[in-house]
């Protein structure tokens, strides 16, 4: 009988995600860039995974997008602290 090995894990970054619904919708940098207000640099630099990008500045991506930002906790592991509630 075969051994049977685990399915590699597929890691879902969110610059991955935005691209994917950057792509979906047929939209280039530029014409996001003008719809959120961003300059499509940065855009292109977050999408492609080369840079990090503010909290305002996703926020804004995500509404031109009409998407919302939402947090979703990950599962706790040895030496990870939970993280404090907002605004608390």
């Amino acid at each position: 009988m075969a051994k049977k090995t685990a399915a590699p894990k597929v890691r879902h970054t969110l610059s991955s995600q935005v691209r994917d619904v950057i792509e979906s919708r047929g939209l280039t940098h530029t014409e996001l860039g003008r719809l959120a207000g961003v300059d499509p640099t940065v855009i292109g630099r977050f999408a492609s995974g080369e840079r990090e990008i503010r909290t305002g500045t996703l926020d804004k991506i995500a509404n031109a997008l009409g998407l919302r930002l939402v947090e979703v906790a990950r599962p706790q592991g040895p030496g990870r602290r939970a993280r404090p509630p907002v605004g608390g």
